[in-house]
């Protein structure tokens, strides 16, 4: 109510405490979620003024995001600067313009459009490029969409197909081309179906095909699946099977630890059921949650959102979709409906060959958690340089400090790895490393093509690191030392260091620092496995990695 913002608001003006005046501010923000504009209370002119006044950044930032809901001119002015900075920090650049576009700022889709360019806000941008009902989006999305991320596509193609006249241009640039229908997820497909547009669903049918939904046609597809797996195309690939379920399954269910919390918990389900498999995801549908059934809603400028309800009050409702958490305005709908199917879209299986559906059930069934496979399609996920997502290790010992993955211990018993998620078959990997204490002693490595081990070790080849072992290659719980030339007249003694893998079918080579080391042909090796970073056994010791860039080669 007005009152309570006021009585609030004249704390901050009282008091001293800027931790209490973040809380405030923060709780003000919260309420007023779902306003696009609101009408500020009296005092607001000298809470905002000594919020500004405060030596903490965050209090500041508040106070501007708060002023913007108060159309605030000043404060939204500030917003504008701030977003535009290139020099500031991102995480500030990046709160600036989730306030900007939470108010629909009417001069922000040229900052938006430019901000495409910029990789730590290109995601964002694109997000709310969705608000905006402007012929330029469309091409400009479509123009960036062959050098975005894995997780920017999905966003760029959630924008894409959020209003009928961009889903329009995504199916023509699939007709040429330019975008693989493959890279439309049956989710989006069902989001263009509920812009309930004749010509997109024409152009769907030709270009992604006909969504398979009678029971007729489910009935068919389960008894063709179930004849596919009592005779499959192929030995089932775990790895293979995990990365199609990251793909495709994993923005909404959760198996083993990994994925979002959206849809229903997988590990503790009926999985190795293949009847149970085969209904619940041929046909999502047919018995359905309340919980999981999705809300479509229309905007009066457009604006198609479906996704599951999350929380509602006289203001708005929050709907939480596969790529985002929306909050939408009530006085903006202009339709909307509870549809009688599941949130998770029929047809999900479209996209992949017989061997892929093997190995995808195969996975689905296992009792155990695989690799994933790398591939191009995300290879970009190997390191984010902000947490240890996709990692897995003794937190205690590995972290991520300043985008760069430290490993530090005061002395270890037996070696520990940080394993990745990843297996990668061919692939180059660079990366630059730091050792720290590097006189006399210190070892570290990197593992590829490798397995961890009940004990907690890893088997596999080792990229040496350290004083007598830089660029040599060792393998860890098998053959031992296999290239013993070593590298370490290249080495710039406790600097970061250039180092490089690269292995193809066969053949291993590394480079340390641009100079070649390691150049081995070993029929006998791995052409599979994980990677993983070591801390040797023995003394204290840090070690640093950043910059780590797979790339899978083909």
């Amino acid at each position: 109510s007005p009152g309570a913002f006021a009585l609030l608001l004249q704390r901050i003006i009282d008091a001293d405490d800027a931790g209490e005046h973040a809380e405030i501010l923060h709780g003000l923000g919260e309420a007023l979620k779902g306003q696009r504009q609101a009408s500020p209370p009296e005092n607001w002119p000298a809470a905002f003024a000594k919020a500004m006044s405060s030596e903490r950044d965050d209090v500041r930032m508040l106070a501007v995001s708060l002023g913007v809901t108060f159309g605030d001119q000043q404060a939204i002015a500030a917003l504008r600067e701030r977003v535009l900075a290139t020099d500031a920090d991102s995480s500030a650049r990046r709160q600036a313009l989730d306030s900007l576009i939470r108010i629909k700022d009417p001069q922000l889709l040229p900052t938006l459009l430019r901000l495409l360019r910029e990789p730590e806000l290109c995601e964002c941008a694109l997000a709310g490029l969705a608000l905006y009902d402007d012929p330029s989006v469309p091409g400009a999305v479509l123009d960036k969409y062959a050098e975005l991320s894995p997780q920017e596509k999905r966003v760029a193609l959630a924008t894409l197909c959020s209003r009928a006249a961009s889903g329009l241009e995504l199916l023509k640039a699939v007709a040429a081309r330019r975008i693989p229908a493959a890279d439309i997820p049956a989710d989006l497909v069902r989001q263009l179906q509920n812009l309930k547009h004749a010509e997109l669903d024409r152009m769907l049918v030709e270009t992604w095909g006909q969504v398979r939904n009678t029971p007729e046609d489910k009935a068919k597809l389960i008894a063709e699946l179930r004849e596919l797996m009592a005779k499959p195309p192929a030995t089932p690939d775990l790895a293979l099977g995990r990365a199609l379920f990251a793909k495709t399954c994993q923005q909404c269910h959760t198996l083993y630890g990994a994925g979002a919390k959206i849809g229903p918990e997988l590990t503790g389900s009926n999985r190795a059921d293949l009847e149970y498999l085969l209904s619940n995801i041929v046909d999502p549908s047919a018995v359905i949650s309340k919980d999981y059934q999705q809300t479509i809603v229309m905007t009066i400028d457009g604006l198609v959102v479906s996704g599951l309800l999350k929380s509602e009050d006289d203001k708005s409702l929050t709907l939480q979709t596969p790529t985002d958490v929306v909050v939408i305005p009530k006085d903006e709908i202009e339709e909307r409906q509870l549809s009688d199917a599941s949130m998770m879209p029929d047809d999900q299986l479209k996209q992949f060959t017989p061997e892929q559906i093997v190995s995808l059930f195969a996975y689905l069934g296992d009792k155990v958690q695989a690799p994933i496979l790398a591939s191009k399609d995300n290879q970009e996920l190997f390191f984010n340089s902000k947490d240890l997502t996709g990692w897995t290790g003794n937190e205690k010992l590995w972290f991520v400090e300043n985008g760069e993955i430290v490993g530090r211990s005061e002395g270890l018993d037996r070696n520990e790895f940080l394993f990745s998620d990843l297996a990668a078959e061919d692939f180059t990997l660079s990366f630059d490393v730091k050792l720290f204490n590097d006189g006399d002693k210190g070892n570290s490595g990197v593992q590829f093509r490798s397995q961890p081990l009940a004990s907690g070790e890893a088997k596999g080849y080792q990229a040496d690191i350290g004083p007598g072992w830089w660029g040599k290659l060792y393998e860890e719980s098998d053959r031992g030392l296999l290239w013993d030339k070593l590298g370490e007249q290249h080495v710039k003694k406790g600097d970061w260091n250039e180092y490089k893998i690269v292995a193809r079918g066969s053949r291993i080579k590394t480079w340390l620092n641009g100079k070649p080391c390691v150049d081995l042909d070993d029929p006998a090796g791995k052409r599979r496995g994980q990677f993983a970073l070591q801390l040797h056994a023995g003394e204290p010791l840090e070690v640093r990695f950043r910059k780590l860039k797979l790339e899978v080669l083909e």
